[in-house]
């Protein structure tokens, strides 16, 4: 099923255009972990050029939570 014709069953706006959905999948996708290739079988890109697009800021926000997790609480 077409994502726009899944969209509109849902009875979502028509600002929720394919795109933004898709972006916003993986954004989600990215921010629970997925990885690169398991997002790429998701959205179906070809390249993983375009999912790292969709994964900077997840990864970045995942690493910074990391690195600040690190540090101990008491010196």
């Amino acid at each position: 099923m077409l994502i726009s014709v899944a969209a509109k069953a849902a009875g979502l706006p028509p600002e929720c255009v394919a795109h933004g959905l898709r972006k916003a999948a993986l954004r989600r996708l990215a921010e629970h972990g997925a990885t690169s290739k398991e997002m790429q079988a998701v959205s179906g890109h070809k390249t993983l050029a375009e999912i790292e697009r969709y994964t900077r800021q997840a990864d970045q926000q995942r690493l910074a939570k990391a690195a600040i997790g690190s540090l101990p609480d008491k010196e």
